[in-house]
Order: structure tokens, then sequence, then C-alpha cells
């Protein structure tokens, strides 16, 4: 009986936090970032957005649209941060665009 209780105290420290995340994930609204698209060629390369506010954004997803593909560019995007979520890249924060224009 004790190991079960144990075990039931285990899981409840270990499950409780990621319940939490998912809960303010699942709240978070989107952010607006004003930025410049970077190429990396990590793990095969990829696109990212290195946001004026000194964070590295990783569009995940679909991915950075292929007309914004360009290194360098000025972008405004909003995106909804994804922590619920990993990426072999582990360049920055990862996000889903919901819109994307030049500056």
């Amino acid at each position: 009986m004790r190991r079960i209780l144990c075990l039931v105290f285990f899981l409840a420290v270990v499950i409780a936090p990621d319940c939490q995340t998912y809960r303010a994930h699942k709240d978070a609204g989107t952010i607006s970032v004003t930025g410049t698209v970077r190429y990396s060629d990590l793990e095969g390369g990829f696109w990212l957005i290195q946001g004026d506010d000194g964070t590295t954004y990783d569009p995940v997803a679909s991915g950075l649209p292929t007309e914004f593909q360009k290194e360098g560019l000025r972008v405004r995007i909003e995106a909804k941060p994804r922590p619920d979520l990993a990426s072999s890249h582990m360049a920055g924060t990862i996000v889903e665009i919901q819109k994307i224009e030049r500056i």
C-alpha cells in the first residue's frame, strides 16, 4: 500500500506542472514581433526571426512562408507561442505564425 501511495504522489508531482503548462499555452494569446529574417545552417538549415527585442523566434508548423525566406528581410509577425512543442533547432522561442508582413 505504501508503494502505491508513493507512486501516486510521484505521478502527481510530475504531471501537475505539465497540466499547468498546457493550460497556460491554451490561454496564451498572440504576440506581435518586429524583427529580421535569418538563416541558420545548423541541423540541415532553417529560417528564424531575430526579434528587435533580442529574442530569437523559431517558426514551426508550416514554418516561414517561402516568399519571406530572404536573409536580412525586415518583417512584422503576429504569432502564438508554442511552449508545448519541441524543436531540434534549439534556436529560440517556438512560435506558430498567424500573420506576417514585410516592413
